[in-house]
């Protein structure tokens, strides 16, 4: 029994070895695919890896660039929302997303025209989930050992220093804590969609029946706010709402 277990797990092993490597010849074969302006070629050697279920910012943000280079701009967004999504830190990812949004038919920013808004979706999109969860684990640490510091060296003496280092590190804990949960919440959120169509007509209900409120055209980015049988009802980024047929645009989801 031990002998099949060490083969099993030997023979696990390798396998994963061997795939690793694989995957790291398809994507070399499909950066050298892209870097010869063989688009169609690179991207279908980036979609067997994305098959596999490997979820990275890299590979999505190329893939969004293949899509672009064969004039799909619909799923160029959408890819690059993808990356942004996995890492919001991106940068080649938006600032190739901003100029795919200039070859849309729709007018529409990555970032909302506010000023303050603008200033703090770029200050929570500068710092990735990874980064943000070491940081806030580092101060976590911090408060531990300032509170041993306390017990341990300060028992008889005054603590207005250690409580009011410590009272800070609390605050900004607490802050982090609260911008890792919003990370985390955007990561998960599957309510924000691409349209793929070249155009789709917004009624005012779910059926061809009602009245039609708006048109939007392909590389569209909205929210979908409630499906009801083919249709959606879907919000735009300047608040206008209304029902399209659901085959018509791709959720950015992971």
């Amino acid at each position: 029994m031990k002998k099949i277990m060490l083969l099993s797990l030997l023979w696990t092993i390798c396998t994963s070895i061997f795939a690793v490597s694989q995957t790291g010849l398809t994507f070399r074969e499909a950066i050298e695919s892209y870097n010869n302006k063989d688009y169609q070629t690179s991207l279908t050697k980036f979609s067997m890896i994305e098959n596999e279920g490997i979820i990275n910012a890299d590979l999505y943000y190329n893939i969004g660039n293949c899509y672009f280079r064969i004039n799909e701009v619909g799923r160029a967004i959408l890819y690059f929302k993808k990356a942004l999504k996995v890492r919001s830190d991106h940068k080649a990812a938006r600032r190739n997303l901003e100029y795919a949004f200039t070859f849309t038919k729709d007018k529409q920013e990555s970032e909302n025209e506010n000023v303050i808004r603008s200033f703090w979706l770029k200050a929570f999109d500068s710092i990735s989930i990874n980064l943000i969860a070491i940081i806030t684990l580092l101060i976590f640490i911090i408060i531990i050992m300032l509170i041993c510091l306390m017990i341990i060296h300060y028992r008889n003496r005054e603590k207005t220093v250690p409580i009011f280092l410590t009272t800070i590190f609390i605050f900004l804990f607490t802050a982090f804590l609260i911008i890792s949960i919003l990370k985390w919440q955007e990561f998960h959120k599957t309510d924000e969609a691409v349209l793929l169509s070249t155009s789709a007509i917004g009624y005012s209900g779910p059926s061809e029946d009602f009245t039609r409120v708006f048109t939007i055209h392909e590389g569209m980015v909205l929210t979908i706010e409630r499906i009801e049988g083919n249709w959606s009802l879907i919000k735009l980024e300047n608040g206008l709402g209304g029902w399209i047929i659901s085959d018509t645009y791709v959720k950015i989801e992971l």
